[in-house]
């Protein structure tokens, strides 16, 4: 036992002892930092819900990208709704029944804000009607919905009034407005005033349940499982090393860089 101790002291094992020391720092600390990325998502998320609602005007600038620190965010708006230019998402279900998602721009003092009234069973409903003269809206931040949200055929010819989702892209296509005066994303309603009948209300999708921050999660796992990988590989070529040096045994020198 002594012997075998004696020769994981040899400095050939002393490199080997210390690269495991500096891999499993490494593995931990990166495990630590993707954990850090989700913790800090989910309190960004928490922030975001708990913010009084903002001006629009003061969150976002049309013709800006959206970033991740508005999405989530309550905001307000005043202006009138422009009901020539108002578009259906084709394609949407709600408590199991088809239908459609009324986006209807609002045309404020800064610029155009798509603004997702609700959700109406058929094109031809009459709470797709737009009220009219000044109204101020209160929504939640959303970004562009892409392709994978699209819940009809991306190749099938709809409707002039209708896209396959709710997106920039897709509102700057079937719209005759500029890139410099369209807000990115959208806004989900929330309320508003004066208010009067419309759409059925909808949710806000929850940004949090998508891949990109559970991703930090599984990330950080990762790097703790190779960290206990190292360590199960390590303890593979001592036990081995020791084996073979136990005397009657013809000694199998071990390369541990070729285990």
């Amino acid at each position: 036992m002594i012997r075998g101790a004696r020769s994981l002291l040899a400095p050939r094992w002393l490199a080997w002892h210390a690269t495991l020391v500096l891999v499993l720092v490494a593995f931990v600390l990166l495990g630590r930092w993707q954990l850090d990325s989700f913790s800090d998502e989910n309190r960004a998320d928490e922030a975001a819900s708990e913010q009084a609602p903002a001006d629009v005007a003061t969150v976002l600038e049309p013709g800006d990208r959206l970033t991740t620190a508005v999405v989530g965010r309550t905001v307000t708006a005043t202006g009138r709704y422009d009901a020539g230019n108002q578009l259906l998402v084709a394609g949407r279900r709600l408590d199991g029944r088809d239908g459609y998602l009324v986006v209807t721009p609002l045309r404020t003092a800064a610029g155009i804000l798509p603004v997702n009234r609700g959700w109406v069973p058929s094109a031809e409903d009459p709470a797709t009607d737009v009220p009219a003269g000044d109204v101020t809206v209160t929504g939640v931040v959303q970004p562009s919905e892409t392709d994978r949200d699209s819940r009809v055929d991306l190749l099938a010819d709809l409707p002039a009034d209708q896209i396959p989702y709710l997106a920039t892209v897709q509102l700057l296509d079937a719209l005759r407005y500029t890139p410099d005066e369209l807000y990115d994303g959208y806004v989900v309603l929330r309320a508003q005033k004066p208010e009067s009948a419309g759409p059925l209300p909808v949710e806000p999708r929850d940004e949090g349940d998508g891949v990109g921050k559970w991703r930090n999660l599984g990330y950080a796992l990762q790097w703790w499982l190779f960290a206990g990988a190292a360590i199960v590989f390590w303890w593979v070529v001592l036990r081995r090393s020791l084996r073979d040096e136990q005397p009657g045994r013809e000694a199998q020198p071990v390369d541990p860089a070729g285990v």
